[in-house]
């Protein structure tokens, strides 16, 4: 289960009200209330509105106030799983450190966020399994294994399973988004 109690302690320390953050991300008190007494795990749109809110980015919620290492090992990634959404999302790169994330993406069959998200940096992905969506603005792109993909961060966006088997993509991102 997330720790609600992260977003609680980011939004005091910046003196934010729950109103404050929720005026601020999109997501309404009662969501966020909920999250920080840990009633309920955030859906990694959620996740992102709350850290737009907060001008921090999810892996400052991820993180620990250790040093995190330069090498991430196969079998010590962290993985961040959202079960409102049957996927997966293991970090390859370190926590907390660098301008640059690579995160190995599992979507299970049928799995679509339906909200578009936007932020900061550029992004870009490759398929190693499966099938997967990405909608971009008004387009639809599908991308087979072995495709890739690039674009701003900040053009609405979103990717969805269409199929009936998981897909497996890496990306890496600039702009701090996990």
């Amino acid at each position: 289960m997330f720790d609600g109690q992260k977003i609680k302690k980011l939004r005091t320390e910046q003196t934010l009200s729950l109103k404050d953050l929720s005026d601020r991300s999109g997501v309404s008190v009662s969501m966020i209330s909920q999250i920080e007494r840990r009633n309920t795990d955030p859906t990694l749109t959620t996740l992102y509105k709350l850290c737009k809110g907060l001008d921090v980015s999810i892996s400052t919620l991820l993180g620990t106030d250790e040093q995190a290492l330069q090498l991430v090992r196969k079998g010590e990634r962290k993985t961040i799983s959202f079960p409102q959404s049957n996927s997966k999302y293991e970090l390859l790169t370190p926590i907390n450190e660098g301008t640059i994330e690579m995160i190995k993406i599992h979507l299970e069959p049928g799995q679509e966020d339906q909200q578009l998200i936007e932020h900061s940096g550029e992004e870009c992905g490759y398929v190693l399994h499966g099938e997967m969506t990405i909608v971009l603005g008004e387009d639809e792109h599908i991308l087979y294994e072995g495709d890739s993909i690039r674009f701003k961060s900040m053009t609405p966006h979103r990717f969805f399973n269409h199929t009936d088997e998981t897909a497996v993509s890496v990306w890496a991102m600039t702009g701090r988004v996990l």
